[in-house]
């Protein structure tokens, strides 16, 4: 009897469907996760270490400039080396701070686009089920003459 296939079909597909979109949502929340522990990781670690490795960048520089003997002020070309540096160094905190963000709002992006799956396939699960349970019901209706129900029609239209 093709209409308990149906049946089952449709049960299968909101199962299947719900299953998908539980894996969909395990995923995304992986992923919004792993953002968090990226953001901490690069607040309390990274960046800290790269402001760390600038700071000694620059006392290597002053001492080196100190011990070659040149004059460190304003106007002169150990100063504006010293300025450059320190302007390369801030745009390069600049920089890491930028791309820490885009990152984040990458994998943001990247989680509410799994969201949206998740509610697609559960969307997809319900539409394919709706579909078998309309078939069920047509093969019901087919096959009615084999249950001796051929006059169903009729009576349907005496009774509404």
């Amino acid at each position: 009897m093709s209409a308990l296939g149906n049946i089952a079909a449709a049960q299968s597909a909101k199962r299947i469907s719900a299953y998908n979109a539980k894996v969909t949502r395990m995923e995304r929340d992986f992923l919004d996760a792993k953002r968090e522990v990226n953001t901490k990781f690069y607040k309390k670690v990274t960046k800290p270490l790269l402001l760390k490795n600038q700071e000694k960048g620059r006392a290597n520089l002053f001492v080196s400039s100190l011990r070659s003997g040149a004059e460190v002020r304003e106007g002169t070309t150990p100063y504006d080396v010293m300025l450059e540096n320190n302007v390369n160094q801030a745009f390069n905190v600049v920089i890491a701070d930028y791309n820490n963000e885009m990152d984040a709002n990458d994998q943001l992006n990247q989680s509410l686009m799994l969201e949206a799956k998740a509610a697609g396939q559960e969307y997809a699960g319900r539409m394919t089920a709706r579909g078998q349970y309309f078939a069920a019901a047509s093969s019901l209706l087919s096959d009615a003459n084999k249950f001796g129900l051929t006059q169903l029609h009729q009576l349907r239209g005496r009774v509404g």
